[in-house]
């Protein structure tokens, strides 16, 4: 009989950003490999991405359509339960989503653990009252699940960070680096720049350090800011910091941009500017460079990591130094290709099929 392994794909696509691309692309690179049909695989689904989902899996998986919702007291009581009866061999779940109560052999995805870092009031829309036990209850969480799993980080920052911080065994936690998605085309060869902005994309919480960009426009009047980003509780606050700062004129919000218009508004801009003080992996950059956009980001977190060379970096803490490399990029064409041909090398080191082997041998030995 063919071992059986379940792998959470509730949050599946890019509509749920970083987790729904990570989760899409790995059980797409996972159903090509040579030794899948080894093993027997069924996806946890929520039924509104059924359908989407068989279209771009077609029958690769077995599918469990359920209705029970993430972070739910449901979750946490039944999931466990209906998990024991499908009698998997190993489950992956692809988000620090596994119940408390579940017990089988289990594969966890870290994406981060920034709210280990970023926490308090300022990081919230919720009561407060409701906040400190919410974040109580996620830091007990963290510590069952890795005291009960194996897991998955996508860079060796957090890889470091776990092992030191929970002295946890370095034989039960593996990298797998991520990747840009095969949709988005890496074939540019050329940068034609025809308007003068720079360009942000991702969701506004205080780690993501947007306000440095704001305190760098007030210094360059001339500059123009882009936002990507889906409608998100932060971006109010955003907005009345840009008109406290008297920069409003210079920021436009995108709202939510589908991949196939991404080309147009990368190529067109200076650069992408990554400012977060920390990140988990941060495909972010890697999408730019695969979009023939030069990258500024921050020196911190897994982004040295993560970009290598190819990019301008800054001291996140210091908007004097984001307008110095601003400045540098604006006045150097020839820099701007560097960066841009040197992006495209960096953007091939990573790929979803290695991702999905070493997840796969992974699997294969832990179940071994």
């Amino acid at each position: 009989m063919k071992p059986h392994i379940i792998i959470g794909a509730r949050l599946y696509g890019p509509k749920h950003t970083g987790l729904g691309r990570y989760t899409k692309n790995l059980l797409i690179a996972l159903s090509k490999l040579p030794d899948f049909n080894k093993y027997k695989f069924t996806l946890l689904i929520y039924p509104e991405l059924e359908s989407e989902i068989r279209n771009d899996l077609k029958d690769n998986y077995q599918y469990f359509v359920t209705n029970i919702r993430h972070y739910s007291i449901v979750e946490q009581l039944l999931l466990p339960i209906i998990l024991k009866s499908l009698n998997p061999n190993l489950v992956h779940f692809t988000h620090l989503d596994k119940p408390l109560f579940y017990t089988g052999i289990s594969v966890v995805t870290i994406h981060d653990l920034i709210r280990h870092f970023s926490k308090g009031a300022e990081t919230t829309t919720k009561n407060p009252l409701l906040y400190w036990p919410k974040y109580l209850g996620y830091l007990l969480m963290t510590q069952v699940i890795l005291k009960t799993s194996y897991i998955i980080v996508p860079s060796n920052f957090w890889r470091d960070y776990i092992i030191n911080k929970y002295k946890f065994n370095p034989k039960k936690i593996i990298t797998t680096y991520e990747s840009v998605d095969p949709n988005l085309s890496t074939t540019y060869n050329s940068k034609h720049v025809t308007d003068n902005y720079i360009l942000y994309t991702g969701n506004l919480y205080p780690h993501k350090n947007i306000n440095i960009i704001f305190k760098a426009l007030q210094k360059l009047p001339n500059l123009k800011l882009k936002i990507i980003c889906a409608r998100d509780i932060f971006q109010k606050r955003a907005i009345e910091l840009a008109k406290k700062l008297k920069i409003s004129q210079q920021i436009e919000f995108l709202g939510y941009v589908p991949d196939d218009k991404f080309a147009d508004i990368y190529q067109k801009a200076l650069a992408l500017v990554h400012p977060a003080f920390l990140e988990g992996f941060s495909l972010t950059g890697l999408e730019a460079m695969a979009l023939n956009c030069p990258v500024i980001a921050s020196n911190s977190s897994c982004l040295p990591e993560i970009y290598g060379d190819s990019v301008l970096y800054f001291d996140p803490n210091n908007s004097k130094d984001l307008i110095v490399q601003i400045n540098k990029l604006q006045n150097d064409p020839k820099l701007q290709q560097q960066l841009i041909d040197r992006g495209h090398q960096q953007v091939k080191k990573y790929s979803w099929d290695k991702c999905a082997q070493e997840s796969l041998n992974f699997y294969e030995k832990i179940i071994s």
